[in-house]
């Protein structure tokens, strides 16, 4: 095996699973019960991520095919893979990265949690029928897509809902343990993420540079115009700011890693896993901003009050 397949193949699914259940171990049922006492929030931002989501990468799929070609820098194999691979990034759920940005943001983190959970959930058994009926609008023969859906669904179960649910029942046989090192297991798990995706880039950089800037951008811009709009929408429902700017970050942020599972493990399709790689790169330039935002909000809030 070459060191892309082993990195995608082997370790890809494994820190993926251990990150599902670094997610599981800060669970409780009382999360879950969260939703159910206060759904209108995390009902809207679910609906976000399953219809607008989508909606929104085939806007940029369709204006980039038809009114702006990616004719500079960018092949029109590339250009497939761009496609193909937005539309896998609109169908992931958001990860432990969107928990962490909502909390460092100023958002609701329970709320944030409380999704991402429950969407991890869920996912599994709508991604391989959401791709699979995507895919098939798509069309053309610069890559071949086979998505088999019992042995996705079976894939998906295993990596990410069983590591989930196994996360919440060891936290509920050793609640005093868990609480303890659970912060420290979410760094580890966190640390050993961003070296793997670190050891893909060098691997692939030179197929990253191939892809061109402009790839880059609409990865970027899926990211940002889904932030906003969600941010909009919630807005209109009457939300506050903490619960829009959750919304937000969970509709705009996808887990980069489940995205490169289903196009190199699911897909066998290396070369595709660089679209949601790429992603997972330029998303930190809009978390950074986000982050950096709150915090001269919160500081200058700080100085009013000591005034």
């Amino acid at each position: 095996m070459t060191t892309i397949q082993i990195l995608t193949q082997l370790v890809l699914p494994i820190v993926l699973a251990l990150m599902m259940l670094a997610m599981g171990l800060s669970l409780t049922l009382n999360d879950f019960r969260r939703i159910a006492k206060h759904p209108k929030a995390a009902l809207l931002g679910i609906s976000m991520q399953l219809l607008l989501l989508p909606l929104i990468a085939w806007c940029l799929v369709l204006l980039v095919k038809y009114l702006i070609p990616l004719s500079v820098g960018v092949s029109n194999e590339w250009s497939q893979l761009l496609f193909f691979g937005l539309i896998i990034l609109a169908v992931c759920p958001g990860g432990a990265t969107s928990n962490v940005i909502s909390y460092l943001a100023g958002g609701d983190a329970a709320l944030s949690i409380s999704m991402t959970a429950l969407v991890s959930l869920l996912v599994p058994f709508i991604i391989p029928f959401s791709l699979a009926y995507q895919f098939s609008w798509l069309g053309g023969d610069a890559i071949a897509v086979q998505l088999p859906l019992l042995k996705t669904v079976m894939q998906l179960v295993l990596v990410t809902a069983v590591p989930v649910i196994l996360g919440m029942v060891i936290r509920h046989y050793y609640t005093q343990s868990i609480i303890k090192w659970e912060p420290v297991v979410s760094k580890v798990v966190g640390f050993i993420f961003v070296c793997l995706v670190l050891m893909l880039t060098l691997a692939q950089w030179p197929k990253l540079q191939e892809m061109g800037l402009s790839a880059g951008f609409i990865c970027l811009s899926l990211c940002i115009i889904s932030m906003f709009l969600a941010y909009a929408v919630s807005g209109f429902f009457g939300f506050n700011t903490k619960v829009k700017k959750t919304l937000a970050i969970e509709v705009g942020f996808q887990n980069a890693g489940t995205g490169m599972f289903i196009a190199a493990v699911l897909l066998q399709n290396p070369s595709l896993a660089l679209v949601p790689l790429m992603y997972g790169l330029v998303m930190n330039l809009p978390s950074f901003i986000l982050i950096i935002i709150n915090s001269c909000q919160v500081e200058s809030k700080r100085q009013q009050a000591s005034i």
